[in-house]
């Protein structure tokens, strides 16, 4: 009995150190593989800051343009925000004139309820264009944000993305009564070409 007592006592010391063994080696698979995916989260991250950081310079180099182009005094992105569940709109690029002040400090999380009807408007045209904001723009609240920043009249292109969902609005204003130079289409045609460079590579608004 003492000898098969040994036996079984070695073999459960034999199969402990197996199932000791195999649990260390699977949890050592497991570390590399999470230190794997770690590292490959960061290289992507990295890689997506740099892309992002490359597409914000030509945005902003080609809002740049298109001001001097149209010798307008403001020219900046109104987007829908959150990515996935659009609530609010809000401008995160824009260029001005030197003097003209920012329409981003008026128009920052304004929630789309408060501006249903230009909200509808945005979403339901690829061109709008009003030469007088008293007179054209028709939603109370977004003529009143307007006037507060000082706009006197402003030209609006449509963005899509690559499934043709509205992702924002490229618009280029006027202050102080000054008036668009150049006829409707020649505006409506700069502003195309700006907006077609640069809306499938705006980041969102999370």
């Amino acid at each position: 009995m003492e000898h098969v007592a040994v036996i079984i006592t070695g073999a459960f010391s034999v199969i402990s150190a197996i199932v000791i063994a195999y649990f260390a080696y699977n949890q050592h698979t497991k570390n590399k593989m999470t230190d794997l995916k770690i590292e490959q989260v960061k290289k992507d991250s990295e890689e997506n800051t740099a892309k992002n950081n490359r597409h914000t310079a030509i945005i902003y180099g080609e809002l740049w343009k298109l001001l001097h182009q149209l010798d307008v005094d403001r020219c900046f992105i109104l987007q829908p925000h959150p990515k996935n569940r659009h609530s609010y709109v809000s401008v995160v690029f824009e260029v001005d004139r030197a003097g003209v002040s920012l329409v981003k400090d008026i128009l920052q999380n304004i929630p789309m309820s408060e501006i249903a009807q230009f909200s509808n408007e945005l979403v339901g045209n690829c061109w709008l264009y009003y030469q007088n904001i008293d007179d054209d723009v028709l939603d109370p609240r977004i003529r009143s944000l307007m006037r507060l920043g000082g706009a006197s009249n402003v030209a609006i292109k449509q963005l899509i993305n690559s499934s043709n969902d509205w992702i924002g609005s490229l618009m280029v204003e006027n202050t102080t009564n000054k008036k668009f130079k150049g006829d409707e289409k020649t505006i409506k045609e700069a502003i195309k070409v700006t907006a077609n460079t640069i809306q499938y590579i705006l980041p969102s608004i999370n």
